[in-house]
């Protein structure tokens, strides 16, 4: 399910010697990203065509690349304060430049307004304040699987998951749809749009900024004998005029349940979810705000950035106003 590439220590070299010769201050800097493609050619090729066949040829839902620099050290403790409100060290900077160089390899990374201050990538860490709720920066609920942003018609093509320490193994949960499971009249049913996917709560910033609406689609889409998927359990409403539907959509997730695995992601670990193919989530933990817990990096990209042009101030903009 999970496809692996470690890299050498030769090329962790590289990619860090890369990361450092570049004059950048943050990556969400736009002459940054209008040229990562560009700094990207300059991967390890071994590298560059592993990720390559995991977007063209769709033979895994999930790939992890493995042995990064990241040096979690230097990077200070696991912040539990977000967005543009906190400083960052020259070590955790070089690692999102790399996570971006990476990312650029199957498409170009953007952000939403709505979540972690708009900025391009966000810090996955607990933060007190949302401790019993099922966000990313919560703890003490598991997240149930899903796939990202299922609710907006520009939601990622893929999500990647830079994983800065993980001390306590917490796993992610990642998963995909076994079709042969599936009736061809449940198939059908999944593929008609009558569902309503609704965005999390992680959008609601505040009663004064307007929120997302709710999108109506298919769950089921694309080929029919290999279709791609988008479902979030918690965030979906079902159509209650149409026979049959629960029971399809119970099905549906029978079929992605038997194939579900957990990950325990390492420091260094990139994991990369197909988005329209993966569902992924993640268990509930105990943490205790001492600088130490889970701290992951979460980037999402698009294979289509024009997309969302009509969503997004200029061209160049990566920022989508939900």
């Amino acid at each position: 399910m999970v496809a692996e590439y470690t890299l050498s220590s030769t090329e962790a070299e590289h990619i860090q010697s890369l990361a450092e010769s570049l004059d950048v201050g943050s990556v969400d800097d736009e002459r940054f990203l209008t040229r990562a493609a560009v700094w990207a050619g300059e991967l390890p090729r071994n590298l560059r065509a592993f990720l390559e066949d995991f977007r063209a040829t769709e033979g895994s839902p999930a790939c992890r690349v493995a042995g990064l620099p990241v040096d979690s050290e230097r990077m200070g403790p696991t912040p539990v304060v977000a967005g543009r409100r906190r400083s960052k060290a020259a070590s955790e900077i070089r690692a999102e430049l790399v996570a971006v160089l990476l990312s650029s390899c199957l498409g170009d990374v953007f952000g939403w307004r709505l979540q972690h201050d708009g900025l391009l990538i966000h810090d996955l860490a607990p933060r007190p304040e949302h401790e019993d709720t099922g966000l990313g920066t919560g703890s003490r609920q598991h997240i149930n699987w899903h796939t990202e942003d299922s609710f907006h018609p520009c939601r990622a093509d893929y999500v990647g998951l830079l994983c800065v320490r993980n001390p306590a193994q917490v796993p992610t949960t990642i998963g995909f749809l076994d079709i042969s499971l599936l009736s061809d009249a449940d198939r059908r049913m999944l593929a008609e749009p009558v569902f309503t996917f609704k965005p999390d709560p992680s959008y609601f910033v505040s009663d004064a900024e307007p929120f997302p609406g709710p999108d109506r689609g298919s769950i089921l889409y694309g080929d029919s004998a290999d279709p791609y998927l988008r479902f979030d359990q918690d965030y979906i409403d079902l159509p209650a005029d149409v026979a049959g539907v629960e029971d399809a959509v119970a099905c549906l997730r029978r079929a992605i349940e038997v194939n579900l695995i957990h990950l325990s992601l390492r420091s260094g670990d990139f994991l990369f979810l197909d988005n329209r193919r993966a569902v992924h989530g993640r268990a509930s933990f105990q943490a205790t705000y001492v600088g130490t817990e889970r701290w992951v990096k979460r980037v999402n990209i698009t294979s289509d950035l024009k997309r969302s042009r009509h969503l997004r101030g200029s061209a160049s903009d990566r920022v989508i106003r939900v």
